[in-house]
């Protein structure tokens, strides 16, 4: 292996690095959401609603709290396990007659007017991220919705440390096979019409996820997500493009971008935007990689042999095991 047992510990330290908190807890519970507030959750919810990104709903179910979810938000990215889920109007403007209707004893994802309108009728309302903008942008802070989800629907958050330790085995496990490998230009754009596109930066999930996957992202210098010139895609000269799959002609079919590398080589993949964001991120990065490094096969199984010999862990209370 041209990778070794440290680098893999490392990187398995890095992931759960900031993570460190109780893993025991009785009702009442407490979790700070995007605001900066407490919420108080005063016993176990039997009833939840998600009116917002499908994100919450992935968690719910690989926390095994599928039978527990009443309402889910419309998006094309729901999973399909809650397709006769009953709905409660789109994710970006859920109905709050429908939400109350259902009696939650939780709602998850509400934010802006709508949370403000549930919460004066009287029902709990959580919404997590980072405090001021709710971004959940990293793998990190997937691990730590991961748990503070965890810890509102069962008081604790031991479920939550099997999973998140299970996704960062299996990350660490991808890493390992482009560590040492020749790592390709990549722009992840987002156009609209013929207008120049957006491209994902620094401090984006899409850029996290491409640099986990060994590919470089030619945009380094674009904070967060930000309208890039033709004529500076074309200079930059990815070799790869990532883009959402409806968008996907867009670029391939735009007169300005035909002699970028990615275009010429039809090398344009389409992912959903909820795959860069997902309690399955591990899938997601398996999936980018693949598309950077089609001949990784061999070197993944090998991979998965020995790191399953070499990062036999769990996550008990916060802290790594060997």
């Amino acid at each position: 292996m041209r990778w070794t047992r440290w680098k893999v510990f490392g990187l398995v330290a890095f992931l759960l690095v900031g993570l460190v908190v109780p893993s025991l807890a009785d009702y009442p519970v407490t979790v700070t959401d995007d605001r900066g507030k407490q919420i108080t959750i005063p016993k176990r919810p039997e009833r939840i609603v998600v009116a917002g990104t499908p994100l919450y709903t992935e968690i719910l179910i690989d926390l095994g709290a599928l039978a527990r979810i009443v309402g889910v938000a419309e998006s094309p990215d729901n999973p399909k396990e809650v397709a006769n889920v009953p709905r409660v109007g789109p994710s970006f403007n859920p109905n709050v007659e429908a939400i109350i209707a259902l009696k939650p004893d939780v709602v998850f994802g509400a934010i802006g007017a709508i949370r403000d309108t549930l919460e004066r009728a009287g029902l709990i309302v959580v919404s997590l991220g980072k405090v001021g903008t709710g971004a959940i942008d990293s793998v990190t802070e997937i691990f730590r919705t991961i748990r503070s989800v965890n810890l509102v629907i069962e008081g604790n958050t031991k479920l939550a440390d099997v999973l998140i330790g299970r996704i960062a085995e299996e990350i660490v496990i991808i890493e390992g096979t482009v560590l040492d490998r020749f790592k390709p230009t990549v722009a992840i754009l987002y156009p609209s019409g013929e207008q120049p596109p957006f491209a994902a930066g620094r401090g984006t999930p899409e850029n996290e996820i491409v640099l986990r996957a060994g590919g470089i992202n030619v945009f380094p210098d674009v904070a967060d997500y930000k309208q890039v010139s033709f004529e500076e895609i074309v200079k930059r000269d990815p070799s790869v493009i990532f883009t959402d799959p409806l968008l996907v002609p867009l670029i391939t079919g735009n007169r300005f971008l035909q002699e970028v590398k990615a275009v010429r080589e039809k090398r344009v993949y389409g992912i959903k935007a909820s795959q860069w964001v997902s309690s399955r991120i591990a899938q997601t990065i398996k999936t980018v990689a693949d598309l950077l490094h089609p001949s990784r096969g061999a070197l993944l199984a090998e991979a998965r042999l020995y790191g399953t010999l070499w990062t036999r862990y769990e996550v008990v209370e916060g802290a790594l095991r060997p």
